[in-house]
C-alpha cells in the first residue's frame, strides 16, 4: 500500500490545525472555509482573517520547502573490490549474482560502452562492474530482500542511487534484446520439428502459454484491470519458447489483454507451411496454432490422449517460465509503481 510522506502529512495537519485555531479564534462558520478550497485559495483565506500566525508561518514554511528535515548525505563506495567479488566460490557467487563468474564478465564487456554510462556531469557514476553487480543481486532478489532500502545499506549508496542504476544497467541490456531473444529462422524451424517429430508433432517449431507477474501494490492507474483470477495484481506476459527451453519472443502487457503479437499479423514470416505452435485449451485453433481439446470434446477417449501427448511436449514451455522465475525472483512479486499509461511498455 502506498503510504503518504511525513512532509505531506505535516501540511494536512499544519492545515488542520490552522482551521481549527481560526474556528476558535473568528467564530467564523465553517462551512465558509470547508467548501471547495484548494491549497492556495486556503492559504490565502487562512491569511486574510488572521489566522494563527505560528501555524500559518508553519504552513507556510513547510510548503514551500524541498524536505521536511533534509536526509543525510550517503557516502558511496566508489572503491568497488570486483577482485573480493571474484574471491567468493562459484556456488556463492552464483547465488549473488545470478550468473556465473564468466556471464558477469561476458555480460560487463557487452554493456561497458553503452550511452548509458557516458556521464558529463562532475558527479561520477559508480564503477559499471558495481552497477551491474547490484542490479543482477536486485533482479535476484524478491519481498524485502528484493527493497531499495536493502540495498542502498549493503552497496554503500543513496536509495535514489539505486533505482537509477537500476534503470541503467536494465537499459543497456535490454538495448541487445533482438540479438537473445528472435524468432528461430528457417533452418533452426526445421531443426526443432524434425526434434518434435520424435514426438509425433511433425511442423511444430514452438510453444505458447501465458503467464503472469505479481505486482506488490495495485497500480495508482486503472488498478482493477490487473487483479488477475489469483487475486492479486499482475502483469500478463506471452512466453513462446523452442525445443530446447530457449524464449524465442515475449510479449507483456496488462492483464488479460496482450498486443497482437508481429508472429500473427505476418506468419508468412515467420512459418513455412506446416509449421505451427501447440498451446493449451485457452487459445484458438488456426492455421499456425494447434491448442489441446476444450471439454465436452476433451472427454472423446482419441482427444484425450492427443491432449496427453500435447502436455507432454508443451510441458516444456511450463518448465521455462519457471526457469525464469526461478533464475530471477524479483519476477515473483515486482516493486513497480505504474501511476499512469507511460509507466506501461508493453
Amino acid at each position: 500500500m502506498r503510504k503518504i510522506s511525513t512532509q505531506k502529512q505535516a501540511i494536512k495537519d499544519l492545515r488542520l490545525m490552522c482551521l481549527i485555531t481560526h474556528i476558535e479564534e473568528n467564530g467564523i462558520n465553517i462551512a465558509e472555509i470547508t467548501y471547495g478550497q484548494d491549497k492556495r485559495d486556503l492559504e490565502e483565506f487562512l491569511q486574510a482573517h488572521n489566522s494563527s500566525q505560528l501555524y500559518s508561518l508553519a504552513l507556510h514554511l513547510t510548503t514551500h520547502s524541498r524536505y521536511l528535515s533534509r536526509p543525510s548525505k550517503t557516502v558511496a563506495n566508489h572503491a568497488f573490490n570486483i577482485d573480493g567479488l571474484f574471491q567468493m566460490r562459484d556456488d556463492d557467487f552464483k547465488q549473488a549474482m545470478r550468473t556465473s563468474k564468466d556471464g558477469f564478465i561476458y555480460i560487463y564487456h557487452k554493456i561497458k560502452d553503452h550511452s548509458s554510462f557516458q556521464n558529463h556531469s562532475t558527479c561520477k557514476q559508480l564503477p559499471i562492474a558495481h552497477q551491474l553487480a547490484l542490479t543482477l543481486e536486485q533482479l535476484g532478489s524478491n519481498g524485502n530482500a528484493g527493497s531499495v532500502g536493502k540495498f542502498a545499506q549493503n552497496f554503500n549508496v543513496g536509495r535514489g542511487t539505486v533505482v537509477l542504476i537500476t534503470r541503467r544497467v536494465i537499459r543497456a541490456i535490454n538495448s541487445y534484446e533482438e540479438e537473445y531473444i528472435k524468432w528461430p529462422n528457417s533452418r533452426r524451424r526445421c531443426e526443432i520439428s524434425q526434434v518434435m517429430r520424435q514426438e509425433g508433432f511433425e511442423g511444430c517449431v514452438g510453444f505458447i502459454n501465458g503467464t503472469t507477474f505479481p505486482l506488490c501494490q495495485k497500480p495508482a492507474w486503472q488498478g482493477e484491470v490487473y487483479f488477475d483470477r489469483k487475486k492479486v495484481y499482475s502483469i500478463n506476459a506471452q512466453v513462446l519458447c523452442d525445443c530446447d527451453k530457449r524464449i524465442v519472443a515475449i510479449m507483456a502487457g496488462w492483464p488479460g489483454s496482450c498486443t497482437d503479437s508481429m508472429v500473427y499479423k505476418n506468419p508468412h514470416k515467420f512459418f513455412d507451411i506446416g509449421q505451427y505452435l501447440l498451446a493449451n485449451s485457452a487459445y484458438p485453433l488456426n492455421e499456425h496454432l494447434i491448442p489441446a481439446y476444450c471439454a465436452p470434446a476433451a472427454n472423446a477417449p482419441i482427444n484425450a490422449e492427443f491432449n496427453y501427448c500435447l502436455a507432454k511436449s508443451r510441458v516444456r514451455n511450463e518448465h521455462t517460465i519457471g526457469i525464469l522465475n526461478g533464475r530471477w525472483a524479483y519476477l515473483r512479486e515486482m516493486r513497480l509503481n505504474l501511476n499512469g499509461r507511460e509507466d506501461i511498455q508493453p
